[in-house]
């Protein structure tokens, strides 16, 4: 009995069952796409670390760049709260260098809307 009930149910209500599980599965995929590809890589992220515990620089934020087929850096921009101050920009700037391997002109530092209080 309980399986004739199934089968009268499905041939009620099947549409709204596929479309149920359809709407399920692609807000998991959705969900995938979007946890595979966040706004600020690990990379980044340690590197804002790394930068933000220097003497004067507050809040980091990092950006590096690639060239298209390349798995080494081409460039890397930094915003800074201190990077007002000429030192600590050329601290940043000198770190992300060796931590990244690129040269000073591959590297833009600039400062954080409101800067250092």
């Amino acid at each position: 009995m309980p399986f004739a009930h199934l089968k009268e149910r499905w041939r009620k209500d099947g549409w709204l069952l596929l479309a149920l599980a359809l709407s399920i599965l692609f807000c998991m995929v959705l969900g995938l796409t979007e946890s595979s590809s966040p706004s600020q890589t690990e990379e980044e992220a340690r590197l804002a670390r790394v930068l933000s515990a220097m003497e004067g620089a507050g809040n980091v934020e990092v950006a590096v760049f690639y060239q298209q087929d390349a798995p080494m850096p081409s460039g890397a921009v930094i915003v800074a709260a201190g990077a007002d101050d000429v030192g600590v920009r050329l601290q940043l700037t000198r770190a992300v260098c060796t931590l990244l391997g690129l040269e000073p002109s591959q590297v833009d530092v600039f400062c954080s809307e409101g800067g250092q209080p």
